[in-house]
């Protein structure tokens, strides 16, 4: 196998290389700053695993 074999060569990197769950926690603070309790790192990212689906659909 060679590489000049192929057209096209692609990579996952996001969430790999990119930490889109820093960024979207930072992006959030505003928001979970109002709420009258504690949101952990963990449960923002639950909650968004959570809903994720329902948005892609």
């Amino acid at each position: 196998m060679k590489l000049s074999d192929f057209k096209a060569l692609t990579f996952d990197v996001y969430g790999t290389l990119i930490d889109w769950e820093s960024g979207m926690v930072e992006g959030l603070k505003p928001l979970t700053g109002r709420v009258s309790h504690e949101l952990s790192r963990d449960d923002i990212l639950e909650a968004h695993a959570r809903h994720e689906s329902f948005q892609q659909d």
